[in-house]
């Protein structure tokens, strides 16, 4: 069994959505003055009306 890897990166955006980069997933997110956020389609976090926003990104991968 081969041994996994997590790598994580964070993205930060203007405005009301953050997406992470290709073969990254958002796992968490963070909005300006807000506490309410969703991932839409796996890699994009949404904060709605907000003037800024952060997802937390990660990849699984093989050692």
């Amino acid at each position: 069994m081969e041994k996994a890897t997590k790598s994580c990166t964070s993205t930060n955006s203007s405005g009301s959505y953050a997406n992470c980069q290709s073969g990254y997933l958002a796992v968490s997110c963070s909005c300006g003055n807000s506490a309410s956020w969703e991932i839409k389609s796996e890699k994009t976090c949404h904060c709605a009306n907000q003037d800024w926003t952060s997802a937390r990104c990660c990849k699984i991968g093989k050692k």
